[in-house]
């Protein structure tokens, strides 16, 4: 298996891209991308989809989503200081204290430091209301020569690749999946000679999984397999998929069981680990969900990177994960591509 590309990898996981505001990523994806695809498309929801060998009989599409959690400015105080909302899923806890970069509609970046009204009982968890971000500014005529209502902030960049190949970084959700279909299509750009395969990197999945419900409107492949994050082993988490021990499957209904017999076949003749699990619900939580609601034709799974701390600046998954998911992947698509194996249909 070839080495991961740790500076593409990089340059994911720092770029800022919280929902509605996902410029960065998608331009560094596109164009570590783009020069292999024969198509590319966008759409008005910022979607980006890749497309190689566009003559194929059948398609795979591999999606992730591209967008990260983080935080908008709503107002500036007569202090200077920034009053926010969250964007996605962020529990206060885990950003008091934390340093933050604001970028501005023409991309100038602010630092700052997410602090907390001082609370009558430390126990208790503060409200967003409470929260602010300071970026050193005296007053608000200071702070709006560098912010303005609207920005985005997200956490500051901090990729470390540690102890058994763990990797350390905000946005791993899901820029880690993003980074895999990358690695996939260029392994098989030029290569196939049956299916065309997509890659789409989806926006707006922490605000309501709404860039996949566009997409998928648009865009019907026979197979879609879409790569997220899944909550690990950690602290009092139990019975749950452990970092390093191979990438999940989901049995629940968002995921084809045909698909997935397939798919868990592909990783026991190439010796590739998998994991499985259930999901934190019966249905829904992924673009899985949306592509199977809006795209009736399409065979859909998910597949995930075990990830713990998910949703803080510090999430952690396992590079041997990763480098098994893009195996398996890899492994997948050239079986169907031999033609030896009839596209799923949805069995029990």
């Amino acid at each position: 298996m070839s080495e991961l590309d740790e500076t593409f990898l990089q340059s994911l996981l720092i770029a800022g891209g919280t929902s509605g505001n996902e410029r960065e990523p998608v331009e560094r994806f596109r164009q570590y991308v783009g020069n292999k695809a024969e198509e590319i498309h966008t759409d008005q929801m910022g979607n980006s989809l890749l497309t190689t060998n566009i003559a194929g009989r059948y398609s795979v599409m591999l999606s992730a989503h591209i967008d990260e959690i983080g935080l908008q400015v709503t107002a500036i105080c007569d202090n200077g200081l920034l009053r926010v909302r969250r964007i996605g899923g962020l529990n206060t806890l885990n950003i008091i204290g934390q340093r933050v970069e604001l970028r501005s509609e023409s991309g100038a970046l602010t630092c700052g430091v997410v602090v907390c009204k001082q609370q009558g009982n430390n126990n208790v968890i503060p409200d967003i209301s409470d929260c602010y971000i300071d970026i050193d500014a005296t007053c608000r005529e200071d702070a709006s020569r560098r912010v303005a209502v609207g920005d985005f902030a997200t956490f500051d960049r901090n990729v470390n690749i540690g102890f058994n190949d763990i990797l350390t970084s905000k946005s791993i959700d899901d820029r880690i999946g993003v980074y895999i279909m990358s690695q996939v299509f260029l392994q098989l750009a030029g290569k196939l000679k049956n299916v065309r395969l997509w890659v789409a990197a989806t926006t707006q999945e922490e605000i309501g999984l709404r860039g996949m419900a566009v997409l998928a409107q648009n865009v019907q492949p026979d197979v879609c397999i879409n790569i997220d994050v899944t909550d690990a082993v950690e602290l009092d988490k139990k019975d749950l998929p452990e970092v390093g021990k191979g990438c999940v499957v989901y049995r629940n209904a968002d995921s084809n069981p045909a698909l997935r017999r397939m798919v868990e076949q592909t990783g026991r003749e190439n010796g590739i680990p998998i994991q499985t699990a259930v999901g934190r619900n019966v249905t829904g939580g992924t673009d899985a969900s949306r592509i199977q609601l809006f795209a009736p034709k399409t065979a859909v799974m998910d597949i995930a990177i075990p990830c713990k701390y998910m949703h803080t600046h510090n999430e952690k998954c396992s590079l041997r994960d990763v480098k098994g998911c893009i195996g398996l992947l890899a492994a997948f698509i050239k079986r169907l591509d031999n033609g030896n194996d009839e596209l799923p249909t949805f069995t029990l």
